[in-house]
């Protein structure tokens, strides 16, 4: 046999489909991740984000009752005639954790006018790691966990954060997918409570 010639290598069929069940896992695991934590939609208006170019009311709100990490019990009707931020959230979800700063300077701003509940996904974190999150954050307005994820299907949230402004009939008025912004948020809740 001549030297310098080269033979072909066997290739091992299974390892080569385990090499292919490991790439596809992975990049299935990208796409869960970036559809749950959403995009970022403040380049766009909320009318075209929130309401599909509409600016009509979305519709009638589902109920939000629950026990809260730190403010008692929560429901909608306990807060009749105010208007409602409602915001999906979970405490690995980096967007999520970027604008909950912004959402507690809101709280400040207009907790006196607009009542505000954070809806924490469960799954991936826990009701503890969830209030322990916000404890470090210095999070204080009032957020419950979704345990059975009842609020988040009823409001049919599948990205996050999502943050829902509730007119003063806690009809919904806006869906924001995606982080939002400071000042996106300050012009939502002005619209809010001057309707």
């Amino acid at each position: 046999m001549p030297t310098g010639v080269a033979r072909p290598m066997k290739r091992n069929p299974q390892a080569r489909t385990i090499k292919r069940l490991w790439l596809l896992a992975l990049i299935g695991l990208v796409a869960i991740a970036a559809i749950a934590c959403g995009t970022d939609n403040s380049s766009g208006s909320v009318a075209q984000v929130g309401a599909g170019g509409s600016t009509e009311t979305v519709g009638n709100a589902p109920p939000v009752t629950g026990e809260t990490f730190a403010h008692g019990e929560f429901s909608l009707e306990l807060n009749e005639g105010k208007p409602v931020l409602v915001n999906f959230w979970f405490p690995s979800c980096p967007p999520c954790k970027a604008e909950l700063p912004d959402l507690q300077a809101a709280y400040e701003e207009y907790g006196d006018r607009v009542a505000f509940i954070g809806i924490q996904q469960l799954g991936v974190d826990s009701p503890a790691s969830g209030a322990e999150f916000l404890e470090d954050l210095g999070i204080t307005y009032p957020t419950l966990p979704d345990t059975g994820s009842t609020i988040q299907f009823a409001y049919e949230v599948f990205q996050f954060p999502t943050t829902m402004f509730l007119d003063k009939k806690h009809d919904i008025s806006r869906r924001w997918t995606g982080g939002i912004s400071a000042e996106d948020l300050a012009e939502q809740l002005e619209i809010l409570v001057a309707g």
